[in-house]
């Protein structure tokens, strides 16, 4: 057998108490394999005699019983193989965190698999795992301000017909059983502690905007919605083969905005950390403290939908930012369905990265045809706002080059009945002269395409 680190397996020449973190980092991730009798380039040094099998055996069986807490007695199993090798198989406990007992609840006695390596955790990391196995959510804990005003969200209530008295905080659990505010109200108030970081660079990645929204939760969403949909610029091309407008969003579809919906509905608010949105020439990341909750990425991509903030949802939904619970992911991929480019979806533990491909990056598509040119951008040397007639115009003349007025006049009649000679050589002498030229004898020549 080979044997070798990653991710789920450790190699350990000796069961020392160097193999207890590992088995407490396993414990508190993924679960792993632990092979005692290897060193770390894959020898083996195998354990052929009994006695010293029967002394690791027990040692390993007391570890279990009196080293972890909590209880990991089902979690773990341990044999030889048939290399003379002790195989430790650990699970992933469900009651994290899990840690050495002579150390406690602490950074020093609590570990996690990261890499190929076992690492301490922090106490925040500590705490998020003892909210995650203990079904904590944040939204519904008392908030420890209670002094709180709904200017801003009663305004958006009202704008959206939706109630927003004491009883409907109650229903929205805003207020607890017990009339006092939870931390979903305290979001909702004007006194939240939440702050929004947005941004635009330029190439050279200095700050073409930066701003910090504050207060409020949904008038923060609803302010970074509006802004980021003037960075969502629309560019179009005419086609040299259709001569038709063909129009194309930055972020196509619903992407930019179910991506900014999804940041504000699963990030961790315990977290101290913001929610971030980043506009880069190629590129908007999308950044939210908490990494995916409950599920896979794999998952997650397949349209499954587990809730860390199910209040925030459900205001939400109310308020319509959300059309359909479960959906963000699979819009987002749909709208780049026919693109070459695709979202990028980085989760670590902590945090949510999601990548959208500008589709008007300066790189996007290499132009063959002549005809085809920006038209949305005014410093462009070929810049022109050309309207159906002219492009009637252009693609008569590419279809028959050589033609004279008179004759693109017969041919464009059959599209356009209000068209006349006029109006086809002010449109060739305006609008059409960086595209057409006349070529030959006054009398006997005609209108080509530029070959530039």
């Amino acid at each position: 057998m080979k044997y070798f680190e990653d991710n789920n397996h450790e190699l350990k020449r000796e069961l020392n108490s160097s193999v207890k973190k590992e088995i407490v980092s396993f414990l508190n991730t993924k679960g792993g394999t632990i092979y005692v009798g290897v060193d770390d380039d894959g020898k083996v040094f195998p354990f052929t005699d009994n006695k010293v099998r029967d002394e690791i055996d027990t040692q390993l069986g007391n570890w279990i019983q009196d080293s972890f807490y909590p209880d990991i007695t089902s979690l773990i199993k341990y044999s030889f193989n048939k290399d003379n090798v002790m195989v430790i198989e650990v699970l992933e406990g469900l009651n994290k965190p899990y840690y050495l007992k002579e150390k406690g609840p602490k950074p020093s006695g609590v570990y996690k698999r990261v890499g190929r390596s076992a690492r301490q955790a922090s106490e925040d990391e500590i705490l998020s795992m003892i909210m995650s196995s203990k079904d904590f959510y944040y939204e519904k804990e008392v908030s420890d301000e209670q002094d709180l005003s709904f200017k801003k969200f009663n305004q958006i209530c009202e704008e959206n017909n939706v109630a927003h008295d004491t009883r409907s905080y109650k229903s929205l659990n805003m207020i607890n059983s017990d009339g006092q505010y939870t931390n979903l109200g305290l979001l909702m108030s004007d006194q939240s502690p939440i702050e929004v970081k947005f941004a635009k660079y330029d190439k050279n990645m200095n700050f073409i905007v930066k701003k910090i929204y504050s207060g409020s939760l949904v008038k923060i969403l609803e302010d970074v919605l509006e802004h980021s949909s003037g960075y969502n610029d629309v560019s179009a091309i005419i086609d040299g083969k259709s001569f038709k407008r063909i129009e194309t969003m930055s972020y196509p579809g619903a992407s930019l905005r179910e991506g900014i919906l999804n940041a504000f509905c699963h990030a961790d608010y315990f977290i101290r950390s913001n929610i971030k949105i980043e506009f880069y020439d190629d590129k908007v990341k999308i950044t939210n403290p908490g990494g995916i909750f409950k599920a896979s990425l794999e998952d997650i991509l397949g349209g499954i939908q587990t809730y860390r903030n199910p209040g925030l949802v459900k205001i939400l939904n109310k308020l319509g930012y959300i059309e359909n619970f479960g959906t963000g992911i699979p819009r987002i991929l749909e709208a780049y369905s026919n693109s070459i480019k695709k979202p990028e979806f980085k989760p670590t533990e902590n945090f949510f990265v999601l990548m959208l491909p500008n589709m008007n990056d300066p790189v996007k598509y290499p132009v063959n045809d002549p005809i085809t040119f920006q038209i949305n951008d005014p410093s462009n040397y070929y810049y022109v706002n050309l309207n159906d007639r002219d492009l009637l115009i252009l693609k008569i003349i590419k279809e028959n080059p050589g033609l004279r007025v008179p004759e693109i006049l017969l041919r464009a009649k059959k599209y356009d009945t209000s068209i006349n000679e006029d109006k086809i050589k002010n449109s060739l002498k305006r609008k059409l002269n960086n595209y057409v030229e006349f070529k030959g004898a006054p009398k006997n020549g005609g209108y080509y395409l530029k070959n530039n």
